[in-house]
């Protein structure tokens, strides 16, 4: 159902389908008249009650720019998936498509790879804190992060989740215990590690009959997501208990944003020039960036930079390996391919991950005197 929709173009709604029987039966000329006459009304009630609905979600989210910049997003670019030939060779094109294009990136960038990364890139980190065992999590915990989450929708869910957060008084000791026991084995089960992706057109204008025009929408299970979300809280408390996270990045944080980002250049920018030095800005875009984390880099950040050992570094090893996804268009889907490397796309701990595997960035620019702001982005992932 729409969300615009309101009681009273209900109302009008239901009168245009009376006329059109009317008029279906009678074949009047009056009874067209009031048919038309109906289709207007209805008509200025759902664009009066769209713009009523657009206004209430500005109005009440003006200091969440996400939020702002998702539903004008929503209003200029509406998404669809525009995939016109709905086959198993299309949904294997798709698969082939996409790990080529990691494949390739990979291969490009490999040839310029540093290998004295061990003063640089390695370095101790400036605490002393190490995270090395999951903390117990209660029930009321466990039910506050799984009314948290979105009810998304994936094929691989046995349950659908909007039933799961309905029941879940009945099937929480059971949960419970599920999750205690993967985070004190350290362990992922296999079937939360498995992604459904759907190929997501990027512009509405875009060909769709050119692969490279669509990006991957990836589904994962609403449990594998809770697990996630458990492990989530616990991590980002001891990254920001410790100052573990680069100091001036936006991105992927509680209470910044590009809002944030903005501002912090614009003021850099502003002191150099009341200085009367010169200003040089410098972008840095990642090509496919989250899809090409190197799986044994990452882990060696998170065990030498973090400081994350134990049963945790064991968790995060069996979180990262023996990943799988396969491509869906329609009810159609291709066969398995492993990722070797990335943050698995549509996760909870994907983009905190891409975080701390780039920490070693900011050192190494501000040895240089040089100011740095990261405001990462992640728009391959969507569910």
């Amino acid at each position: 159902m729409d969300p615009w929709l309101n009681d009273t173009t209900r109302v009008i709604r239901h009168r245009c389908r009376q006329a059109e029987r009317r008029w279906k039966k009678d074949k009047l000329h009056v009874s067209l008249e009031m048919l038309r006459d109906c289709l207007t009304d209805y008509q200025r009630a759902v664009h009066e009650a769209k713009s009523q609905y657009l206004s209430n979600i500005i109005s009440s989210s003006s200091h969440c720019p996400k939020v702002l910049f998702d539903t004008i997003n929503a209003v200029v670019n509406p998404c669809t998936s525009a995939v016109t030939d709905v086959s198993i060779a299309t949904c294997e094109n798709f698969l082939h498509h996409f790990v080529d294009k990691v494949d390739s990136v990979r291969k490009d960038t490999s040839k310029s790879v540093i290998t004295n990364t061990n003063k640089d890139l390695l370095a101790a980190p400036a605490h002393s804190a190490v995270f090395d065992q999951f903390e117990l999590v209660s029930l009321n915990s466990l039910g506050d992060v799984v009314k948290s989450l979105k009810p998304t929708n994936c094929p691989l869910d046995i349950l659908p989740a909007k039933v799961l957060k309905m029941v879940f008084n009945t099937v929480g000791p059971s949960l419970l215990v599920f999750i205690k026991s993967c985070l004190r084995s350290g362990t992922v089960p296999a079937a939360f590690k498995h992604a459904v992706v759907r190929p997501l057109l990027k512009k509405p204008n875009l060909d769709p009959s050119v692969l490279s025009n669509f990006r991957p929408v990836s589904n994962l299970p609403f449990l594998s997501k809770v697990l996630e979300k458990v492990v989530f809280i616990q991590l980002q408390s001891f990254l920001e208990d410790n100052s573990v996270l680069e100091k001036f990045q936006s991105g992927f944080r509680s209470r910044h944003s590009t809002e944030s980002a903005l501002l912090k250049v614009h003021n850099d920018i502003a002191l150099s020039v009341d200085a009367k030095c010169p200003v040089v800005l410098v972008l840095l875009d990642l090509t496919a960036a989250f899809d090409t984390v190197d799986h044994s880099v990452l882990l060696s950040r998170l065990n030498n930079y973090v400081g994350i050992h134990g049963t945790e570094l064991k968790w995060f090893t069996s979180y990262l390996s023996s990943r799988t996804f396969s491509v869906m268009v329609g009810d159609l889907s291709s066969s398995s391919a492993p990722l070797s490397c990335g943050v698995p796309q549509g996760s909870i701990l994907g983009p905190i991950l891409f975080s701390l595997y780039m920490l070693p960035l900011g050192s190494i620019i501000a040895r240089h005197n040089i100011c740095t702001v990261m405001q990462m982005t992640y728009k391959s992932i969507c569910q």
